[in-house]
């Protein structure tokens, strides 16, 4: 594949551009010359450059309550995946963004379906087509299990899988 360089001479450079166009404008707005720039606005920048601004409504937001606070969850309880398809359905978040979201607020319940832990668990790679809630009810299960088995929290599994990953399968 040839690759065609930009000539200052003879390209023209009158191309649209609409990348996050809503979140971009935003940032200019608020960031330019400002003087009070704080990390939070360096992580939105980050989120804009990868392409993940986030949009969750506020129904999404009172399940993730209800979720957080709920006493003897399971991962294919009701409120969960209601939770699960919530997040996946919002703008910027699919299973391994919301799986690391649900991580945070309930360690006990939910475990990161990451590439690498789902590569060791599995001897496979996920696709995109891989991440269904089902797909992720049942890893989520696996993991608990092996948890139960070796009496470790829930919470060090998916770490030590994707650690035994990177050490044993090298590059994703």
């Amino acid at each position: 594949m040839s690759i065609r360089k930009y000539n200052v001479a003879s390209d023209t450079l009158k191309f649209p551009f609409n990348y996050n166009s809503a979140e971009t404008a935003l940032l200019r707005k608020e960031l330019k010359g400002n003087a009070n720039v704080d990390i939070n606005d360096l992580r939105r920048v980050s989120l804009w450059k990868l392409d993940r601004v986030l949009a969750v409504s506020d129904e999404t937001l009172s399940c993730l309550r209800k979720v957080a606070k709920a006493e003897d969850l399971s991962v294919d309880a009701p409120i969960s995946k209601r939770a699960i398809e919530m997040l996946v359905d919002s703008q910027g978040i699919g299973f391994p963004m919301a799986s690391a979201m649900l991580k945070f607020l309930r360690p006990d319940v939910f475990p990161i379906i990451d590439v690498r832990a789902y590569r060791a668990l599995t001897g496979t790679k996920p696709y995109y087509s891989t991440y269904t809630l089902t797909n992720y009810i049942s890893y989520a299960k696996a993991l608990a299990d092996i948890a139960k088995r070796l009496n470790r929290p829930l919470s060090d599994v998916d770490e030590q899988l994707y650690c035994f990953d990177a050490a044993h399968n090298g590059k994703i």
